[in-house]
């Protein structure tokens, strides 16, 4: 299995890049392969919206040349795709709204998908205790992504997260990255 991790926080090792470490760890223990990228250190630039990807023998291709091309070269590639952002202002960092800003490529012209089925799982982080309290919003990220043709998971939420190392207070968000990767790996 070949998973592609996106880490969007600007925390080089906030919550959730502890967390998504610990499941990447996991999953490597258990067989998968990694490609990863950590969005905020990346040139990226948002989409120009030139419909270069909708012609004929460009599919699956941005016109804009930054590391975007790197990471559709893994996400056509991977089996599953795990992208981890803290919450800000209810919703994912910056850093990953560009990176789904930059999806057009996996759409056909016709809206239909490029992809294969790769599984999208995202895991949150929130300084906010309740954690039902954005789940309209991780439900439109959802359909939203189902829309681009991955086969969506549950989100992973985690919170009451507003200190750097808060996740260290909390052991069994460790245990629940690892189960998520092992269902990850053994079904996706």
């Amino acid at each position: 299995m070949k998973i592609l991790a996106l880490y969007a926080s600007p925390r080089a090792q906030g919550n959730s890049a502890q967390l998504l470490n610990v499941l990447l760890e996991e999953a490597g223990r258990l067989g998968a392969t990694i490609s990863r990228y950590t969005l905020n250190t990346l040139q990226l630039k948002g989409c120009q919206a030139c419909y270069s990807c909708r012609q004929p023998g460009k599919e699956k291709q941005c016109a804009i040349k930054d590391d975007m091309q790197s990471i559709l070269t893994d996400l056509f590639a991977a089996d599953a795709v795990v992208l981890a952002s803290p919450v800000y202002m209810w919703q994912m960092t910056a850093q990953a709204r560009l990176f789904t800003d930059r999806l057009m490529p996996v759409l056909k012209p016709d809206y239909t998908s490029w992809l294969n089925g790769q599984r999208m799982l995202v895991l949150y982080t929130q300084g906010q205790p309740d954690l039902t309290r954005f789940a309209s919003y991780f439900q439109y990220v959802n359909d939203m992504f189902a829309f681009l043709g991955f086969r969506t998971s549950e989100p992973l939420v985690f919170g009451n997260l507003r200190g750097l190392n808060d996740v260290q207070r909390q052991p069994h968000h460790f245990e629940r990255v690892r189960q998520a990767a092992t269902e990850l790996v053994r079904n996706g």
